[in-house]
């Protein structure tokens, strides 16, 4: 197990043999390409490399997450082809298993065997998930992920203005308690927690996008619906491991 932390953007090539690695993100994000396809890895997702993968990428300027080795024994031989780790309960288990034991392996290395059964059991729910013939669980499950899908529709129609949570569960028909709890079982975090990252996710947009020079980083943060502060570029800089201003100098560096 490896706590990555560093400044400076870094390229990433590697050809995955002879194990897997469990990626987390902690703070900053990953660009990569695996056998081919794009991935966007941010905080609060994960990405898990499976032996032959082969993956090139680069990081952001700031880059701070967790790599951690599985042997090969501990992968199912069958598995959901996409590597990113992002939305459900099979995900989000096998995401907290990983934090789960790299907190253990810092602060109780007694419990990190314990810790370690954890994420194989995850791993194995992971490469194979619980039986969709089970109708109640089907439904329920389904219903989580509409619910969700519906709400962040919803928000993101809703970026530029002030969104209280009781307007969202009122838009959705839902009580409070319902809508928290979707979204905690499905994304890892709560409505207003989501909203914000989709406003910075927009920002960035905004101030990659050529059309938008003439106008402030102050200018775009209001147009994503956040506030043009301090707190708000330390969000931003937390989210994706780079400022505000960085993301549009790096734009027109590339040019």
């Amino acid at each position: 197990m490896l706590l990555l932390h560093g400044s400076g953007r870094v390229e990433l090539q590697r050809q995955q043999a002879g194990h897997g690695v469990l990626w987390l993100p902690l703070q900053g994000l990953t660009q990569e390409w695996v056998n081919g396809i794009e991935r966007l890895a941010e905080p609060g997702m994960a990405l898990l490399f499976r032996p032959g993968d082969a993956m090139r990428g680069c990081t952001s300027d700031t880059i701070t997450g967790l790599s951690i080795l599985i042997p090969e024994a501990c992968l199912p031989e069958d598995g959901p082809p996409s590597p990113l780790l992002n939305q459900g309960p099979v995900h989000r288990r096998l995401i907290t298993a990983g934090l789960q034991l790299a907190m253990a392996a810092a602060w109780q290395p007694g419990g990190s065997e314990h810790a370690a059964a954890d994420l194989e059991e995850a791993l194995q729910q992971w490469g194979h998930p619980p039986d969709p013939g089970r109708r109640r669980e089907r439904l329920t499950a389904s219903r989580h992920r509409q619910t969700v899908a519906e709400a962040c529709r919803w928000m993101e129609d809703h970026l530029c203005r002030r969104v209280s949570l009781e307007e969202l569960s009122l838009a959705m028909g839902l009580s409070v308690r319902t809508l928290q709890y979707g979204f905690l079982e499905q994304l890892g975090r709560t409505p207003m927690a989501e909203l914000k990252r989709r406003r910075l996710r927009r920002l960035r947009q905004l101030l990659q996008a050529s059309d938008h020079d003439h106008l402030s980083v102050a200018e775009l943060m209001q147009a994503a619906g956040l506030l043009a502060c301090g707190a708000t570029a330390a969000d931003y800089g937390h989210c994706w491991g780079e400022s505000p201003r960085r993301t549009r100098q790096r734009r027109t560096m590339d040019l």
